[in-house]
């Protein structure tokens, strides 16, 4: 009977263990200390004569077994040895035509077969399936990161992993210690600093762009960069607040960017909420170009760009060392890479 792929690795991996020295032997499972059972008295498992047996059972000839693993002849003879006495039985006997399997040789076949194929499982590389896996994928954002790159992302890992699910939790002063716990897949921020056995990839640069109501005084105006980033100055201000340990943190982009003094009319953590303000109102804000685009439509709001002289910054995904390597985690990545880019 030919060996599975998964066999064939298992029994290359355990024959070339210890440098295929039958002398030594992997760690043994010892059989029930229970006086009453009948596997009380047989003697402890040697995983390692699993593919002398299976060598055995193909060939039945100690000498051939011997060269099919690269064992001496007397190796070889002492592994069959222990294995007549491990399993109690002759398993190779003589006859008039030569030697031959015994019955219960002959029955072991398929039982070693699977174990040889279970073995080899457990060194077969990790393989996702999109297309079957059921499993929830945890991501930790602010709302921006949510406009910036979930709303592409949802729709794309609906379609090529139908049976999972999204879950997308606030970023706050738990979210690393969420990651490397593996409560948290991923998160999506800026470019801060991280603490050592963390990951991190640049999904794209962002710059800054100034949103009015339609109608706006700025919005008729021929204005551009320093000239507009000062005329902004006059008018009250919304800015947008971000997690920052544990408090947050208001962004004012046109401090950052020399404006002269101006009012701040309105701070608060909520992106959605801003430009709808904005719009019914002579306030201004600075926010991500990215986010800016996007409630043009949604809120009716004009996007005034503020020039080469705004701030920008990068925005990334990212991961604990413990999920570097696993397959469906390097999957997800490259679906974020892939939405982030859009």
């Amino acid at each position: 009977m030919g060996l599975s792929y998964n066999a064939r690795k298992a029994f290359k991996w355990i024959s070339n263990m210890h440098e295929v020295d039958m002398n030594k032997r992997l760690p043994t499972v010892a059989a029930s200390s229970d006086a009453a059972s009948p596997a009380a008295a047989a003697p402890a498992a040697d995983f390692n004569l699993l593919p002398v047996l299976r060598a055995l059972l193909d060939t039945a000839s100690v000498t051939r077994t011997g060269e099919l693993l690269g064992l001496s002849q007397p190796a070889a003879s002492r592994a069959v040895a222990r294995l007549r006495k491990h399993l109690g039985d002759a398993l190779l006997v003589r006859t008039s035509k030569g030697y031959r399997l015994t019955p219960f040789a002959e029955s072991l076949g398929a039982r070693v077969d699977a174990a040889l194929s279970a073995a080899g499982q457990v060194f077969m590389p990790a393989v996702f399936d999109p297309a079957r896996a059921v499993r929830e994928f945890r991501i930790a954002s602010t709302d921006y990161g949510a406009l910036a790159v979930v709303v592409a992302l949802a729709p794309a890992l609906a379609a090529a992993a139908p049976y999972t699910t999204l879950t997308i939790d606030p970023w706050n002063e738990n979210t690393l210690t969420g990651l490397e716990r593996g409560d948290l897949d991923l998160a999506l921020y800026a470019d801060d600093a991280l603490p050592p056995d963390f990951h991190a990839r640049d999904l794209f640069r962002e710059s800054y762009a100034l949103i009015v109501r339609c109608g706006h005084p700025l919005a008729r105006s021929p204005l551009r960069g320093t000239a507009l980033i000062a005329r902004a100055a006059g008018y009250p201000q919304v800015v947008a607040r971000y997690p920052s340990g544990r408090t947050f943190g208001s962004d004012d982009v046109l401090a950052k960017l020399g404006a002269p003094a101006h009012h701040i009319a309105l701070a608060l953590p909520y992106f959605l909420t801003a430009p709808l303000i904005v719009a019914e109102s002579d306030m201004v804000m600075v926010l991500p170009r990215r986010v800016a685009e996007r409630f043009a439509v949604l809120a009716g709001v004009t996007v005034l760009p503020l020039g080469a002289r705004a701030p920008g910054f990068a925005y990334r995904m990212v991961w604990h060392e413990r999920m570097h390597r696993d397959a469906a985690h390097q999957w997800l990545r490259n679906m974020v890479l892939a939405a982030g880019r859009r």
